[in-house]
């Protein structure tokens, strides 16, 4: 198989590259890409970063449910530029929080 220089390492050696070339000039005008299926089940660190999400999307969900809790976070979320989003902000306002440590 022949490098392509487009693609700079966007494919593993278990992917199958299929490639179109246009006949008259033998430029390559299509790259598809057919990754070998795996149903191995999630590691351990996987599923404990799928329960941090899921907690944090839990908290996220009732935050935005409080009416008075809505509008202090809508009031952060405007004053600052790097969230598009209302959910956004929140989930990633929480998300720092749990990276924080818990002093008791």
């Amino acid at each position: 198989m022949t490098h392509i220089d487009s693609m700079k390492g966007k494919y593993a050696k278990s992917d199958k590259v299929y490639t179109k070339v246009r006949k008259f000039d033998e430029l390559t005008i299509g790259v598809r890409l057919k990754r070998p299926v795996t149903n191995d089940p999630p590691s351990a660190a996987q599923q404990t970063v799928q329960e941090k999400f899921k907690t944090i999307h839990a908290q996220v969900k009732t935050a935005l449910a409080d009416a008075e809790q809505k509008a202090a976070l809508k009031a952060e979320w405007k004053q600052q530029k790097r969230c598009k989003t209302l959910t956004g902000y929140v989930f990633s306002k929480f998300y720092a929080q749990s990276l924080t440590p818990q002093n008791p």
